[in-house]
């Protein structure tokens, strides 16, 4: 089906007219946010014109965290949580750090935390400063077929990637939980390659823990705060270990929260089922329109489960290939040295956008190969 037969049918087309669309540029870009909410100046003006409204801290205090509870709440039903088990602020590596401490906190007989490599070297140091703290060791993990060799009686959590960043591979989240439990470990999922175009379901995972960014699917643009979950149980059972409450609100950072808030609302009335069959279908699309390249330029293939929201395109001339996309108005993230990463937003991503995308992409390697044709 041509390109824009599949917009006419595409029962998210409308969401498309919440951003404010750049001239010229087609965004298949994650990491830097995409692109921006037209709610979003809206927002932060009222948030400037209303921001000393009030004197005296704890009420300043009360409204941000009034804010990050809306968050929150716009969150949960993203990941199939409770709003009570969502927390936004911070960095996502920073709520990764402090979910591996807690996790180690609730099995503090075991020393090591598994953590996927695949992931962004800010978590590994991370990753490596908690098990630090917790006077543990880090156990790397490279592929899901070790689990079963990995996870002994010293393992006290296995995080790792629900999409994998390389790959694109959509893990088996609840069969993965449910092994680690098996083995008296506990679950930590990076949803960040996930929330608002994959679907997720925390709770009935019976996942433990889990965090994610702001940006990326969710609109909070480049600097949104992450998120955090910690399910019903494992709250309570931390309440009884660090013998404080059940509620660990930390202070969300201000202007972000408003960018985050406006990128959520841009998603509603979608529901998760819908962004993840819109997101599946401009990512297989790319790669209907990508069977002939050449030799040396190929889609990294998923080997485990079904593919996400991006793909990952391999060529030892990435840098130089990425930079002439960005010329003739295709941006895409690139993950140095050799591998492009095209991410597929559900919301302002149309069919005709992914085949302009792949065929600048095509156009950018047979110039290329003809330079370096000998």
């Amino acid at each position: 089906m041509a390109a824009e037969a599949l917009d006419r049918a595409d029962e998210l087309a409308t969401l498309r007219a919440r951003y404010a669309l750049p001239g010229g540029m087609i965004r298949v870009d994650g990491t830097s946010g995409g692109l921006r909410p037209r709610s979003t100046s809206a927002r932060l003006r009222e948030f400037v014109e209303h921001r000393w409204d009030h004197t005296g801290w704890p009420q300043v205090d009360d409204g941000l965290r009034r804010q990050a509870r809306l968050a929150a709440s716009a969150v949960a039903p993203l990941i199939g949580a409770l709003p009570a088990e969502v927390a936004v602020a911070d960095s996502t590596s920073m709520n990764l750090f402090n979910a591996l401490r807690s996790a180690a906190a609730l099995r503090p007989q075991r020393r090591v935390l598994a953590i996927g490599r695949n992931c962004f070297a800010a978590d590994h140091y991370l990753a490596r400063s908690a098990a630090d703290f917790a006077g543990c060791t880090l156990r790397m993990v490279d592929d899901v077929a070790e689990l079963p060799a990995l996870l002994d009686e010293q393992v006290a959590v296995l995080a790792m990637s629900h999409v994998d960043p390389l790959s694109g591979a959509v893990r088996d989240a609840a069969a993965i939980t449910a092994e680690a439990h098996r083995h008296g470990a506990l679950s930590l999922w990076d949803l960040s390659h996930s929330a608002g175009a994959v679907r997720v379901d925390l709770r009935a995972w019976e996942a433990d823990f889990a965090v994610g960014c702001g940006y990326r699917y969710l609109g909070g643009g480049s600097g949104a705060p992450g998120y955090s979950f910690t399910s019903q149980q494992r709250r309570e059972e931390l309440a009884a270990v660090q013998r404080c409450g059940t509620s660990f609100p930390a202070m969300p950072p201000t202007f972000a929260i408003s960018d985050l808030r406006a990128g959520l609302a841009a998603l509603g009335g979608a529901t998760p089922a819908a962004l993840a069959t819109k997101s599946a279908g401009l990512a297989t699309y790319f790669l209907r329109c990508l069977r002939e390249l050449p030799a040396d330029v190929a889609p990294v293939p998923v080997t485990e489960g079904s593919r996400g929201a991006h793909v990952c395109v391999t060529h030892r001339h990435a840098h130089y290939v990425a930079q002439e996309l960005l010329s003739r108005g295709v941006i895409v993230d690139l993950a140095e040295p050799t591998t492009m990463r095209f991410s597929f937003a559900p919301t302002w991503l149309r069919y005709v956008d992914v085949w302009e995308a792949a065929d600048q992409l095509r156009a950018v390697l047979q110039d290329l190969a003809e330079r370096v044709r000998p």
